[in-house]
């Protein structure tokens, strides 16, 4: 697989079941078996509620847009995430609810299944001018807001690179820009 750029148009919005929101899924891997690898999405959450179970899946949640909300998380406790681009990493496992702290929030959502790697999500703030390379880890770099430019693509608010793994991405950002860096250490048993 080479590098791919999705664009933020590109995306596929879906319902959820409980109706409390919308998922906007940007990227999908996926086992032999069908069984979700990692998941990178954006929610839109208009509704207190509870979230659905993952067994087996690590996730991260970055709130990106809104006031805020509470998060009662069986394992961790009772966070309450009121900045935006601050992530919270937690066991799909736990039940998980949801309380809004003012009305409707935006959230960024990375799964990783824990038998496929090791996964993080940070915020990388790039300046104007600023080239900066991200090593083979990296899975994806989402532009949270700013831009980046890569081998003379340009990549604006919403969209995606999705890393072949095999080297190095060389990005620069021509004005501030600030990136949701996802990284992955597979674990070699889960090599195919």
């Amino acid at each position: 697989m080479s590098n791919r750029i999705l664009r933020s148009s590109d995306y596929q919005r879906m319902p959820w079941k409980n109706g409390g929101g919308t998922t906007t899924e940007i990227w999908k891997a996926v086992g032999p078996d069908g069984a979700i690898l990692w998941r990178l999405s954006i929610a839109d959450v208009a509704a207190d509620g509870p979230f659905s179970e993952f067994p087996g899946i690590d996730r991260w949640i970055m709130m990106v847009e809104g006031k805020g909300m509470e998060l009662r998380i069986s394992d961790l406790g009772t966070k309450r995430m009121e900045k935006p681009f601050e992530p919270l990493a937690f066991s799909g496992d736990a039940k998980t609810d949801c309380k809004l702290v003012d009305g409707p929030i935006r959230d960024l959502n990375l799964m990783v299944a824990r038998n496929h790697a090791r996964g993080d999500l940070q915020v990388v703030t790039l300046s104007a001018g600023e080239t900066r390379t991200f090593d083979r880890d990296v899975a994806a770099l989402h532009v949270l807001d700013g831009s980046i430019e890569l081998a003379g693509d340009l990549l604006s608010v919403g969209d995606t690179l999705i890393s072949a793994g095999t080297s190095a991405a060389t990005v620069s950002a021509p004005r501030p820009t600030r990136l949701a860096v996802i990284t992955l250490k597979v674990k070699t048993e889960s090599r195919a």
